[in-house]
């Protein structure tokens, strides 16, 4: 629910933004209430921290919002939050295809099928794009090119946030040094914009604001569910967000978003794909 309600304020929010310093408004959104959260419910792990910790977190900030969020809301900006939420949600697939190569996680004959799924459900999901639209249009190539790149990156993520979590005690304070970190990174790039767009759009703002918010709710609960179980199992369920997204696309966006019957069957079979991938790792 998260993560697809934040991609829908994302898409309201952008209407007159560029989607760098609207990545900056919504991560440093995301930031406030979870380093507040952090201090009263996760200090003393925070105090215990290594040096060496800082910079691992550094890195998983860089990937999750410098990689992953920016390259989602890029995607977003092109194609919208319907067309992209299915390619995004593919993340899931990133990540058993990463527990496979580098943590040793042997993974069942339903991997076929289930990539078989996932790629039908996101070849499905562009409509008539999959036409001769797919070869000229150039936005729409770069909407889906960000969205798998975000959907890699969130794959990646995933698992430093597990191993994180595993050797630093905390899913909550893993979260919100990853969205400080990230915070910081975007704001070299991007923070004069940021503010100029904070007093020119004030509406945008708002949504973008909501977009962090939910986001945050979204990867904290995310990052304790990795403390629970394996990633291979978690995944899927948080694959579930493109059915969120065109929920509430459907309901909200029917002026910006056309939702076709494609999009939503295409989001289906993605998420039924990434189920099946994880089943046969199970």
């Amino acid at each position: 629910m998260g993560f697809g309600s934040a991609a829908i304020f994302a898409r309201i929010g952008m209407a007159k933004f560029n989607p760098l310093p609207a990545t900056l408004i919504s991560t440093v959104a995301s930031l406030i209430p979870l380093m507040i959260v952090t201090f009263l419910f996760a200090f003393d792990d925070f105090k215990a921290l290594p040096v060496l910790a800082y910079l691992f977190f550094l890195g998983h900030g860089a990937l999750t919002f410098v990689g992953g969020r920016m390259q989602n809301l890029l995607s977003i900006k092109f194609i919208g939050a319907s067309r992209s939420g299915p390619f995004v949600g593919s993340a899931a697939l990133f990540s058993a295809l990463f527990a496979t190569t580098l943590m040793g996680e042997q993974l069942g004959f339903l991997i076929g099928i289930g990539t078989f799924l996932v790629v039908a459900g996101l070849a499905s999901s562009t409509g008539d794009l999959l036409g001769h639209q797919w070869r000229i249009d150039k936005r729409s190539f770069l909407g889906y090119t960000f969205g798998l790149g975000a959907a890699a990156c969130y794959g990646g993520s995933n698992l430093a946030a597990k191993a994180l979590s595993l050797e630093y005690g905390s899913p909550l304070l893993v979260a919100g040094m990853g969205v400080l970190f990230g915070s910081l990174l975007l704001g070299l790039c991007s923070s004069k914009q940021a503010l100029l767009g904070i007093a020119s759009d004030r509406r945008g703002v708002i949504f973008l604001t909501l977009s962090g918010w939910a986001a945050a709710v979204a990867v904290v609960s995310l990052y304790y569910a990795f403390s629970m179980a394996d990633v291979v199992v978690i995944a899927p369920i948080a694959a579930i967000n493109p059915l969120i997204t065109i929920l509430l696309a459907q309901i909200f966006l029917r002026r910006l978003e056309k939702v076709t019957f494609a999009v939503f069957f295409g989001a289906l079979l993605a998420v039924i794909g990434v189920g099946l991938v994880i089943i046969g790792g199970s």
